[in-house]
């Protein structure tokens, strides 16, 4: 295992070790080295005491866009130094969703840019409390300048360290709390010549700050962020940078392969493709080799109440177990239990529970929905899955997703996984419609490649029916207009889906 030296101690680390290596890089924005993110970190921490009284266990939101990644990367770190909690607040959030992560985390100051700052201006307006707020570019450049001496209020281990808000795809999101032992628990080594990682996920997801910040920051390589994700500019950026890592949530791998971006483009630098964040479809996967020959497929498998992936699929296996996630890591335990929490056995179908080292999480100030998820030291994910005999883990839905069609239970990811191997879908999500005799019935939203003919239902029955049993087939089929909508870290909103069905 890594040292468990908490985060703000291992950019002081890699501060000492490597000064000068390029930290983070914003594409078209600049960069930082280890140094400098370091020495900026040690004087914001300082303002957000000395000017803003921010004091230990208070928290302090992060409404910052990936094009400020560099301030995101600087204040993550002085808020801890500070010794208080960071709470990432996702950019893609509704503003009724802003209002309820500040309203329920009550944070001390709020760092945000020029962008959001009227939004924030006027929710402050109406909240309870009233947070200080400090804008990127006016005052927390002022922070950043001051004294960059080493500070420290001194940090406990089972003191607040992140608050998470979930994707919110059971409601409103909700708060999970993270102490400094849950964040520094990890398993990656330092590498002494660098790299480039690549990505363009939300850092004020947890996916996104999991991946993208406290990776690079482990591997002691430099962060490369986009601000927005294209796939020509990641396709160029690819072999500008020379990339030696990439990750990407299902989403954005299909919109790059797709696109042809990558036709001509020198991609041997790749040695690590990290994705997940949802499942991603097998015959993507297969995709994603032929793209990127020389790379290791990295699928991975977490959650924000579990903390950082908790499976690694070992070199080669990902093209020879289509819809795996791993292997659990070294200290993981998991159990696939039904819906009296006893076992199943190896290979059947029920809820994945798991134990992990990093610790257990908790909701913020939530006790009652942390004992309902976190129980006699086990984490009840709500999601549906399997464990086969060599001990890979199949994640085959979400609890609440799974149709229950005539008495016969059917997990959209299998539906999902046999549509996406049609030569003419380019996005598919199945979810559960009413039906009065059999109470629900499959219906799939494709969204068609352009120039597609329509696909119906007779035809997506006759595709399926060598793939998945008959009565997993479809009985609807909708061809969406547009992309299928998404939540604010890229999954599928099947809650707006069947809303607009």
């Amino acid at each position: 295992m890594g040292a468990v030296a908490f985060v703000p101690e291992e950019l002081a680390d890699r501060a000492g070790s490597y000064p000068d290596r390029a930290a983070v890089r914003v594409d078209g924005g600049g960069e930082i080295t280890f140094a400098e993110w370091d020495r900026q970190a040690n004087a914001a921490a300082r303002g957000l005491v000395d000017r803003y009284a921010v004091g230990k266990g208070d928290r302090v939101a992060l409404l910052l866009p990936n094009a400020e990644a560099i301030a995101f990367h600087i204040s993550y770190v002085a808020v801890h130094r500070a010794g208080a909690a960071a709470v990432p607040v996702n950019t893609r959030y509704a503003r009724r969703e802003i209002e309820h992560v500040l309203t329920d985390a009550e944070p001390q100051v709020i760092v945000t840019d020029e962008d959001h700052r009227a939004l924030i201006d006027e929710i402050v307006s109406g909240l309870p409390t009233k947070p200080a707020v400090a804008v990127v570019g006016a005052e927390w450049a002022e922070l950043t300048a001051g004294d960059g001496s080493p500070f420290s209020v001194g940090l406990r281990g089972d003191d607040l360290a992140d608050v998470f808000y979930t994707s919110g795809t059971t409601g409103l999101p909700k708060g999970v709390a993270s102490t400094h032992d849950n964040t520094a628990h990890h398993s990656i080594p330092a590498l002494r010549g660098g790299g480039v990682f690549l990505h363009c996920i939300p850092l004020t997801s947890y996916t996104g700050l999991a991946g993208g910040l406290h990776t690079p920051l482990r591997l002691a390589v430099t962060s490369v962020a986009m601000p927005a994700f294209d796939t020509a500019r990641m396709a160029e950026l690819i072999e500008e940078q020379k990339a030696n890592w990439l990750m990407m949530v299902p989403a954005q791998i299909l919109l790059l392969l797709d696109s042809g971006a990558l036709d001509g483009r020198d991609t041997s630098s790749v040695a690590t493709v990290m994705f997940g964040g949802a499942p991603t479809p097998p015959a993507a996967i297969a995709r994603l080799a032929e793209a990127f020959p020389r790379a290791l497929l990295m699928p991975g498998y977490g959650l924000t109440e579990g903390g950082s992936s908790i499976c690694v699929m070992p070199p080669g296996e990902a093209l020879k177990r289509p819809g795996a996630v791993g292997k659990p890591m070294a200290g993981v335990d998991i159990r696939i239990v039904d819906d009296d929490g006893i076992e199943v056995a190896t290979g059947e179908v029920g809820e994945i529970t798991l134990k992990l080292p990093a610790g257990q999480r908790s909701y913020f100030r939530d006790p009652e929905a942390t004992a309902d998820t976190w129980r006699d030291g086990w984490v009840h994910t709500g999601d549906v899955g399997r464990i086969d005999h060599d001990g890979f883990l199949y994640v085959v839905d979400r609890k609440k997703d799974m149709i229950i069609r005539g008495g016969y239970n059917v997990y959209c990811v299998e539906v999902e996984a046999a549509l996406y191997e049609h030569p003419d879908v380019a996005e598919v999500a199945v979810v559960g419609v009413p039906h009065a005799m059999l109470g629900q019935d499959v219906c799939a939203v494709v969204r068609l490649h352009d120039g597609a003919p329509p696909l119906t239902v007779d035809a997506a029955r006759a595709f399926c029916e060598e793939r998945i049993a008959d009565y997993k087939r479809p009985r609807r089929v909708v061809v969406w207009d547009g992309p299928l909508p998404r939540n604010s870290v890229g999954k599928v909103d099947k809650k707006a889906l069947a809303a607009g069905l």
